[in-house]
């Protein structure tokens, strides 16, 4: 049972107070090998996993942190409230794992075998990718916003779709 407020007596701490990261008390940093190490209260934990709960909505907020075994760290509510240094390095690792190139121009699409190829230009070069199961790995984020998922699990963004070049929306209004 908590303690209320004004009987005296201290309040007890939740589960979920150890899961929170607050940003003052932790720090982030990587060694010379390349791996990310996680320092709170004194311990030092190697990070294998950094997953942002809302990658495409709300990227740098609610962000899990996980050690080499996959146990659960903690949740930091938002990169922003992190020291400089710390910000950083999460950031890169999360740029890492959400990779996703903007697409600027189609060029082509072609299906066979329940299999569709994109021939595309984007804001990282020219990409040619494939995508199984269309209504599954094309996602409608809002009106004009699409994130398109290939086979290999790499992810594309079509910022707004009508502002590409007329032949990209003809081809890609086929999937909408």
């Amino acid at each position: 049972m908590t303690a209320g407020r004004g009987n005296g007596r201290q309040p007890t701490m939740s589960a979920n107070d150890d899961f929170v990261i607050e940003p003052q008390d932790v720090r982030f940093r990587r060694r010379p090998t390349g791996h990310v190490v996680m320092v709170r209260g004194g311990t030092e934990h190697v990070v294998g996993a950094v997953l942002s709960a809302f990658p495409l909505t709300r990227a740098g907020h609610m962000v899990a942190v996980r050690d080499e075994a996959g146990e659960e760290l903690g949740m930091i509510e938002s990169l922003p409230a992190l020291d400089a240094e710390s910000r950083r390095v999460l950031a890169e690792v999360l740029e890492r794992s959400y990779f996703m190139p903007l697409v600027t121009d189609i060029h082509d699409i072609r299906e066979e075998l329940n299999v569709v190829t994109w021939e595309v230009e984007t804001d990282r070069g020219a990409r040619t990718f494939e995508v199984r199961h269309v209504l599954h790995n094309i996602r409608r984020m809002g009106r004009r916003r699409i994130v398109i998922k290939d086979v290999d699990g790499n992810r594309y963004e079509v910022r707004d779709w009508l502002r590409l070049p007329p032949l990209a929306q003809r081809l890609i209004h086929n999937y909408l």
